[in-house]
């Protein structure tokens, strides 16, 4: 019955189910919208925590960069609120090509393929990674079905990943300090770099991702540790198995 529905239906009945829950929770209002800062409030903003990760060279990275480009331009320099909640997909919108995004790696039916849109999950991740060393715990992260990723063409650690399928996972968390914050990119050639800046120091925390390899796939418990001690608190564990391609 499933399969008899078009896609593109499945998908609005997707979204609207979210936009329904998020007003039933009460959490509808406390959804981030673009809102910038001008640019006489940024000198109060300085950067606090900072991430770099590379851009490998394949078939879809020109087109990879492209999608990264448009989706930071809906990121970029929005102010996060005390207590209010940042959702990718709200900020971003759907990844279509009518909005101009271009054909990505992606993972889907746990294989590997080309979708419109593919490559996003290296922004997600990174924004996941920025927020873990800043103290904050996600109110929803999905990591991705396989590990798609060699040791050699890893651009980031294994548990790192937030994947996002709009309409479906979603990365979202609520700012938990007393005062805003916002992400800065640079997108690059080969590299993409990301920023928090806050108008207050902000602590960077150590962050562990513990690896058990086993036949078939890899177990990641991630770790972050509380400021100069050797306390730690167990943030996600996750299973990754092995991608038959």
């Amino acid at each position: 019955m499933k399969q008899l529905i078009p896609a593109s239906w499945r998908l609005q009945l997707k979204v609207t189910q979210r936009n329904w829950l998020d007003w039933s929770a009460g959490q509808a209002d406390q959804l981030i919208h673009a809102q910038r800062l001008l640019d006489s409030e940024k000198q109060f903003f300085q950067p606090q925590i900072h991430l770099t990760q590379p851009i490998f060279t394949t078939e879809y990275s020109d087109n990879k960069k492209h999608n990264l480009a448009l989706a930071i331009a809906h990121i970029q320099d929005v102010l996060i609120p005390p207590n209010q909640i940042f959702s990718f997909w709200h900020l971003v919108g759907s990844p279509s090509r009518k909005r101009g995004y271009l054909a990505g790696r992606a993972i889907a039916k746990d294989q590997l393929t080309a979708e419109i849109g593919g490559g996003l999950c290296q922004l997600s991740g990174l924004i996941y990674f920025l927020i873990l060393k800043a103290g904050i715990t996600p109110l929803e992260r999905h990591p991705h079905s396989k590990d798609i990723y060699t040791e050699e063409n890893r651009f980031a650690p294994l548990g790192s990943d937030a994947t996002v399928v709009y309409g479906y996972k979603d990365l979202r968390f609520r700012n938990p300090f007393s005062f805003p914050f916002y992400f800065q990119f640079d997108l690059q050639s080969q590299a993409i770099q990301a920023a928090i800046y806050a108008p207050k120091v902000i602590p960077e925390l150590r962050i562990e991702f513990k690896r058990v390899d086993l036949p078939d796939g890899i177990q990641i418990q991630t770790i972050r540790y509380e400021l100069n001690t050797t306390q730690f608190e167990a943030i996600d564990s996750t299973f990754y198995p092995t991608l038959l391609c």
